[in-house]
């Protein structure tokens, strides 16, 4: 491998600082001497937090926050606010093994659900603005889920619940092969609520003369009773009994998506060429629960690109290419509800080319210092081809026949001090950019004028300090971005093309290996989202000022955990999420109070091979909502899951005796 990057120490320090990171550069470097915030949830981090929906493990991240809604529903905030519709789906990018789970321009705000959580190695989160690597949807933050390599291992891993969540995952490895199959089943804690969700992974690994292979084979499938916003009245999630209803016992989600992908990496002398290839397919049918009208919505996209990375030794050179075909089809079967009409809203298809050629280049200064400049330019051209009517229908509007084109230019520059082998020091600026997402475009309201929606910027500086040594860990970093051209839908369903905000904030993250069986970690975050603008009062106004607080953005978000060892089989474990309080409308008339829920996890090794364990989550059995906001004149959430226990075990098997 080429040492592009900054070369790794002449000694190893066991110490997840210097845990190898492959999300900024696609290659292997040590967390330490990279610019920026790369948080690192390890296969051990994952096994304790037991997630059965991602948001359990990413929120244990500083600065990290995804609302759970019904079933594998989420909603994503990564330094900034929980974002919803188009924002929330083009400001946050999910990838495995460094390949888009979505295609740029059609994300899916429950996006996480496709991701192969349960077969994960790691999961690597960064903040801000993506790499000069990486595209469209890298705004806030990324996360890249690393899949676990062929190693002649595998295991079996059943969790059960009291409350009818159960769990089953099969892994198989060879040498150059690894399978695995999880198996999820849901009763839901909500009338009328519940899921099935099936996922398949097949990595295939193998060198040959001058290289080496990658690739990667997933498929999941979801089948959901969907529940929705519980609406009796403000903290109405408090009751348990309401807590329990279900108003939208017609909500479902039926999702399935495939996606294959294989990396190439050719040994040319000193440097490295890396050639992915990827075929990409999903569908995905639900009801539209949470406006008034209920519509039913169906989205299909099939993607087929390439990712290409040219490596020496101080620069790498890089071109990725994607073709996506698309649809979209929207039809209220309900009577109107206010400007929410019955009948066809939407039916178009979208042809998209995306194009993106980029530089990084690495200069030393000294020993010690590096300086890393690089830059990305996104060609984006949407084809829309309309099948129904054009014309206005309630608020809903159909263009006709349009082509559109976007180009974006990312520049970052970053600067990476190593004072010690332990310990460093960096700042970066970086921009994001990314082409509006093609709901945005073409699923226009009556406010809207046709093609009046532009590219997305974020622009975001940082400072920060890492360092590790002697099983203690710590990250530091202060940040503050501005957002332009921030397309969003307002407390009244109506878009907003143009919006502006600001966040800053502070982040800690770090460990401490306190005795030799008793270990803590935190994560911190203090932030501030506010709005950059005021909303102009019409009927579609939401009554923003500027200096808002964005809604659905709390101040501190925190997560603590203690694990003890007191035998070699033995281990317990306890931890805290904290959500501080925050607006649930934007005008910052309403607020949800926050929460803090515990937990707990017990592990017993009966042999060298199986583990058995015990968890309860929601410890203290506490009323509290997983989302909460305030739109159509009524405050809206979803609760979170009462107290439940988790009971399973996990078999570990070794193919190679």
């Amino acid at each position: 491998m080429p040492s592009f990057a900054q070369s790794e120490p002449e000694v190893v320090i066991a110490d997840p600082t210097y845990e190898m990171t492959v999300t900024a550069t696609r290659i292997n470097q040590p967390a330490l001497l990279s610019a920026g915030t790369v948080n690192i949830l390890d296969n051990n981090e994952l096994e304790r937090l037991m997630p059965l929906h991602p948001a359990e493990a990413l929120n244990a991240v500083a600065g990290v926050n995804i609302h759970q809604g019904s079933g594998q529903e989420h909603l994503t905030a990564i330094r900034s606010p929980v974002l919803t519709g188009g924002a929330g789906a083009g400001s946050f990018l999910y990838l495995e093994d460094g390949v888009p789970l979505r295609a740029a321009g059609f994300g899916n705000v429950n996006g996480l659900f496709e991701a192969g959580t349960e077969f994960s190695d790691r999961i690597e989160v960064v903040k801000g603005p993506g790499s000069v690597l990486y595209g469209s949807n890298a705004q806030h933050g990324l996360i890249n889920f690393i899949s676990q390599a062929p190693d002649g291992t595998g295991n079996l891993r059943v969790v059960a619940s009291d409350d009818g969540q159960l769990s089953g995952r099969a892994s198989w490895s060879g040498q150059t092969d690894r399978l695995s199959l999880n198996l999820a089943h849901d009763n839901g804690f909500r009338d009328d609520s519940g899921f099935d969700q099936q996922k398949f992974q097949w990595r295939h690994d193998r060198e040959f003369d001058g290289g080496r292979i990658s690739a990667l084979t997933s498929v999941q499938n979801l089948n959901q009773e969907t529940a929705g916003f519980l609406q009796e009245g403000e903290e109405a999630y408090r009751d348990d009994e309401l807590a329990g209803l279900n108003a939208f016992p017609e909500a479902y989600r039926d999702a399935w998506s495939a996606r294959t992908q294989a990396r190439i990496e050719l040994d040319l002398n000193a440097n490295t060429l890396a050639l992915t290839p990827y075929a990409r397919s999903s569908e995905i049918k639900f009801l539209r629960h949470f406006v008034p009208g209920q519509a039913r919505e169906e989205q299909t996209h099939s993607s087929v690109g390439l990712l290409s990375t040219y490596y020496t030794p101080h620069t790498l050179f890089g071109f990725d290419a994607e073709f996506t075909s698309g649809s979209l089809f929207e039809f209220q079967d309900n009577p109107d509800r206010f400007s929410f009409v019955q009948g066809l809203h939407y039916d178009y298809d979208i042809e998209a080319l995306v194009l993106s050629p980029y530089i990084q280049r690495e200069f030393q200064f000294g020993a010690d210092t590096t300086l890393t400049a690089g830059a990305r330019v996104d060609y984006t051209r949407y084809a829309y081809s309309n099948n129904a009517d054009v014309g206005v229908s309630g608020r809903f509007v159909r263009v006709a026949d349009r082509t559109d084109e976007f180009v974006t230019f990312t520049p970052k520059l970053d600067l990476v001090h190593r004072f010690d082998l332990f310990s460093s020091a960096y700042i970066k600026a970086a921009r994001g950019a990314r082409a509006p997402q093609t709901s945005d475009l073409y699923s226009l309201q009556t406010n809207q004028t046709v093609g009046e929606v532009d590219p997305e910027t974020l622009d975001m500086i940082e400072i920060g300090f890492k360092y590790g040594l002697d099983g203690i860990d710590l990250q530091a970093s202060a940040f503050a971005m501005r957002k332009e051209n921030f397309f969003f839908r307002n407390a009244n369903g109506f878009n907003v093309t143009n919006g502006e905000t600001e966040h800053i904030g502070v982040e800690l993250s770090g460990s401490a290996q306190l005795t030799d069986w008793l270990t803590l970690s935190a994560d911190l975050s203090l932030a501030d989202h506010t709005y950059a603008f005021t909303d102009i009062v019409t009927s579609a106004s939401s009554s923003i000022t500027d200096g808002d607080q964005v809604d659905s953005a709390p101040n501190t978000l925190a997560h603590l955990a203690i694990t003890a060892t007191p035998t070699e089989r033995l281990s317990l474990s306890f931890n805290l999420s904290h959500v501080g309080d925050y607006f649930t409308d934007p005008g910052n008339t309403r607020t949800y109070p926050g929460h803090d829920v515990f937990g707990a996890r017990a592990a017993y090794a009966v042999t060298e091979d199986l583990e058995i364990f015990i968890g309860v989550k929601n410890l203290f059995d506490t009323n509290y909502a997983d989302r909460a906001d305030f739109a159509f004149g009524n405050d809206r959430y979803f609760p979170g899951r009462p107290r439940h226990v988790l009971i399973g075990f996990t078999q570990d098997l070794d193919f190679r005796r």
